[in-house]
This record gives C-alpha cells, structure tokens and sequence, in this order.
C-alpha cells in the first residue's frame, strides 16, 4: 500500500474516490437519508478537485482518501473491506504531516469515527447541528 499525495485528481481517480466517497457515507451514516449522499455528489466531485488529496493506492487502484482542506479534513474514507487495516491511520498521520492543526466535523451518531478520531489524537472542541441534515456535530482538533 502506497501513500500518495496530490492536488488533482484524473478522471479514473476522481471516479474511485467518489465510489468510495458515496457507498462510505451510506455505510457510516445510516440515519441520514441516502438520497441527501446522491444528491450531493456532483456538487462534492466538483470540490474535491480544490483540495489536496492524501490517497491509499495499492495496484493503481485507489482503496482509502483523505481530503485536506487547509487543515480541514473534509473527509476520510476508506474501501468497506480495507477497514480496519490501519488505512484511516496512515492517510491522518500522513495528513498531520501537511497541515497541523487539524480539524474536522464528524456527526455524534458516528460513533466508529468519532471514537478512531480520539484514538488519532483529536478531541471534541465544539458541538452543533448540521443544517442539512439536522443531525448534531462533533468538531474535533488535533494539534499534533
């Protein structure tokens, strides 16, 4: 498994990265109607290409991503059959290595995530409601 790092992705990429993007958020997030995924996903292929990409490749095929918006992490997916592996590990210790601090929005009902992201070193700072989804937030930060 390689770790690589870059800024734009090409069209096979973006396509992995979105199957990735699209069935792990209907996986993790259950309790938010697959239809609100769907109808984002065009809008958030378009902003994926404006962010830096720490990318899990084995065999050219993409298996994990992290997206990294000046020190943001718009988000983390990994392969529903690569979990558990130490992906999500390598891609935020690569992460932390651009950019520290970091920060991210993980919903509370994500329990997996919220509790992977404590293990990573981040701490809950604030809480509140996604406006989209009515669902309650966890802002996390890590600064090492």
């Amino acid at each position: 498994m390689e770790i690589q790092v870059v800024n734009k992705l090409n069209e096979v990429q973006l396509k992995q990265v979105m199957q990735i993007w699209l069935a792990g958020n209907t996986q993790a997030h259950d309790f938010v109607d697959p239809e609100y995924w769907r109808k984002n996903y065009d809008e958030v292929a378009k902003q994926i290409q404006n962010t830096t990409l720490v990318l899990a490749v084995e065999n050219r095929a993409i298996r994990g991503f992290l997206g990294l918006a000046d020190g943001y992490i718009a988000g983390l997916f990994v392969q529903k059959n690569m979990q558990g592996k130490g992906l999500g590990t390598k891609l935020v210790t690569r992460a932390k290595q651009i950019k520290l601090p970091l920060t991210l929005s993980v919903y509370q009902k994500n329990e997996r995530a919220v509790n992977f992201y404590k293990m990573q070193g981040f701490l809950i700072v604030k809480q509140g409601i996604d406006t989209d989804t009515n669902e309650v937030e966890f802002t996390m930060q890590a600064d090492k």
